[in-house]
């Protein structure tokens, strides 16, 4: 049988992930929409600017759930059954 903590472990780390696979596909989808909403306005630089923007965006709030999942990782190292 899996020890509770294991199961909440690997629960966090899947959450983790699931948070930053929906911040990715957030920022892919507001790069969509400025493309769809300036189309001729748009140049490649403005292009370039949001998309470096949206890449910070996702750095920012990826760094703390990339930690909490290498501390997961860690403790499930550490703790083997």
């Amino acid at each position: 049988m899996i020890p509770k903590s294991r199961i909440l472990i690997i629960v966090l780390v899947i959450l983790a992930l699931g948070a930053i696979t929906a911040v990715c596909l957030h920022s892919l989808e507001e790069i969509h929409y400025l493309k769809s909403f300036f189309p001729r306005s748009l140049t490649v630089q403005d292009a370039f600017y949001a998309g470096a923007l949206e890449l910070v965006k996702v750095i920012i709030i990826s760094i703390p759930l990339v930690l909490l999942v290498i501390i997961c990782l860690f403790f499930l190292r550490r703790h083997k059954s």
